[in-house]
């Protein structure tokens, strides 16, 4: 099973963020379900944060899609690994709204930080989204 947490920037004009945010949550929920894949997405109303878990044919397949989505630009995958265990066993895709602090961590991850900075962003990025999972489904 892989892990992947990427990045990206929003081009999703401000105006029609609650509602483009709410679709994207509602058609993931669905098809992720479907697909056996869980995770956690953020939007901090400038970019996008997600983990994805699953096996690898379907988070590629996902990716893909968001690749080619037009409401993300300058996509990064942070990190990509082989898991044990999900971190987001219960969740096919929680989802987080706006936060400026959370936005800068996330700008940092995208001005080409050096590995070892990548990796600690990364790692706190992660675990506030398992956090903030963990305290939604309380």
């Amino acid at each position: 099973m892989e892990s992947l947490l990427y990045i990206s920037q929003s081009c999703i004009p401000p105006s029609d963020a609650a509602a483009v945010i709410g679709s994207i949550v509602a058609t993931s929920v669905e098809q992720n379900s479907a697909r056996g894949l869980t995770g956690a997405l953020l939007f901090t109303g400038t970019h996008f944060a997600q983990v994805l878990e699953g096996e690898t044919a379907f988070v590629d397949e996902l990716m893909a899609k968001v690749l080619d989505d037009p409401r993300h630009n300058n996509l990064l995958v942070v990190t990509r690994e082989c898991v044990a265990t999900r971190r987001f066993s219960d969740l096919s895709m929680a989802y987080f709204g706006p936060s400026q602090f959370v936005s800068r961590h996330v700008k940092r991850l995208l001005n080409d930080p050096s590995p070892v900075e990548k990796r600690r962003g990364a790692e706190w990025l992660t675990e506030l989204l398992r956090e903030f999972s963990s305290a939604k489904c309380r």
